[in-house]
Order: structure tokens, then sequence, then C-alpha cells
């Protein structure tokens, strides 16, 4: 299935699982919204849960959020709770990155079925969370959310968090086994601009461009700053022609100006003979 596809039904499931979860709080104003996104590209596997917006109530916690946005299971460890397992249907097969297999080995399947969870393939896996890019010091019912704010939470496989770009050479653990990408700009982009998807060939190939750059392990910082800069183009670019447009009764995401397309028009095909990529608007 082409990540495109994938991106349109994720997409679809994660609004009508908000739309549930917001009945209970239909005459409440949010305190706020925290980006959300949940991977699991050390398998090769790409997102648990696709960048979302997620509302967050006065008084309520990461916990909140997290169950909001996933099914999840918790445990508490006399420290808080922490979150032991994501619901998790994926029947694709587990490939460990080039990088990850060179230092660890899948030792064991799926503890659950159904479910992505602690233990799972090796001794040192488990769920683990970044803040705004930040390595998260507390357990994520002892975050407090503040508004803007972007929680990513990452299967690691490998010395608990070390290839996810975390060092833990300071206390005996694994040397970070890559440099930690920050995405968290482009998960909010990601998050606000869905609805490039059904835009424009350029708006459409944008946005699952910085799918690509969000699912894979093997982006570099150089691949999400990209990623980031391109969106930030082509949602300038609108911007620029949307009085225009609006002026003439168009659709915000209507063709833009001859001129403009034109542009446009070589830079895809320049784009996608590089990349090796067929796209089809539906």
């Amino acid at each position: 299935m082409k990540l495109r596809n994938i991106i349109s039904a994720v997409a679809a499931a994660a609004v009508a699982a908000s739309a549930a979860s917001l009945c209970a709080f239909a005459d409440d104003q949010p305190a706020g919204y925290v980006y959300f996104m949940a991977e699991k590209t050390t398998l090769g596997q790409g997102f648990e849960v696709e960048p979302v917006k997620v509302p967050y109530y006065e008084g309520e916690t990461g916990l909140d959020i997290v169950e909001r946005a996933a099914e999840i299971k918790t445990e508490d460890a006399g420290y808080g709770a922490f979150i032991t397992a994501f619901a998790d249907t994926d029947s694709n097969d587990v490939v460990l990155p080039e990088a990850v297999a060179e230092v660890c080995t899948i030792a064991s399947g799926r503890t659950e079925e159904g479910w992505l969870s602690a233990y799972d393939y090796t001794a040192e896996s488990g769920w683990t969370y970044f803040v705004n890019d930040e390595y998260a010091q507390v357990g994520i019912a002892d975050y407090t959310p503040a508004d803007g704010d972007v929680v990513v939470f990452s299967f690691t496989v490998y010395g608990y968090g070390a290839d996810l770009g975390v060092d833990n050479s300071s206390w005996g653990g694994a040397p970070a086994l890559k440099e930690q990408v920050k995405t968290a700009e482009l998960v909010k982009l990601f998050a606000d601009n869905k609805d490039l998807l059904n835009g424009s060939d350029e708006q459409a190939y944008a946005f699952t461009a910085a799918g690509e750059a969000l699912a894979q392990y093997e982006s570099t910082q150089e691949d999400v700053d990209n990623a980031v800069d391109r969106l930030e183009n082509i949602l300038g670019t609108e911007t620029l022609v949307t009085e225009e447009r609006s002026a003439h009764g168009e659709s915000p995401l209507s063709c833009p100006s001859r001129r403009v397309r034109r542009c446009h028009r070589r830079s895809r095909r320049r784009c996608f003979r590089r990349k090796g990529l067929t796209f089809h608007r539906r």
C-alpha cells in the first residue's frame, strides 16, 4: 500500500476516534492543544499514530492526551504511570534499519497479539517519548501539557533509546546510535495541513514527502528540514494567490495562477524523477 493511502486511512481513523473522544467534552473549552505522534521506525513500520492535533482540558496530564489519541496500556511502577503498549494490528514484517541491525538482533516476537509492547522483539525495547524535541525526564502521567507542545512517542529496540539518538553513556548505558532528528516543526505542519493531500499535485506531493520524512528511520535532519521548507513554500505560494482566487470565488485549494502552475509543474517533474515516485490524485 502506498504511503499516501496509508496516511489517508490513518487520518480518517484518527478523525473518527477524536470525534468520539470529544463528545464527553462538548460543553467544555479546551485549555489548549498538543501535537501528538507515535512512531515505530526502528521496526521499519513507520507510524503508530500519525501526527494529530489533540485538545486537552484543565487539570489533565500527558497521559490524558495520549489516551485521547490512541489505545494504550499503562503500568504504575510507584513513580507514576508509564505506557507499556500501544494497540497495534500491523501484520507487516519487522525489518530493522541497517544501523540498528548492526548492533541488535530480534530475539523474540510480540508478547501479546494486537499490541506493540515493552520487551517485544528485544530485551531493551519499549516506548519512550520526547516533548518539543527534548527527551522527556518525567513519566507521561507527570508531564503537564502546554499549548502548542509537540509530544512524540517512539518505540526503541536498542539501548533504551540509544537507537533514537539518546546518549546513555553517562550512566554506563549505550551511546547514541545516531544523531537525534528534531521533527517537532514538521509534526506541526503535517497535523495542521492534512487537507493538502486532496489539493493540487504539488500540495499532495509535499504532504506525502513530509510523511515519508517522518515515517522512515533513515531520515536525516536535512531530510526533515527540506520537508519543512517544501511545505512552507507550498503554503506560502497558496497564501500569495488565495486573495486572487477568493475574489473569483475559487476554492483555496484550487489550482494557482498559470505562471505559478507552470513553475510548479517543472519542479514536480524534477522531483518525481529524482525520487523515483509515481503519484496519482484521487
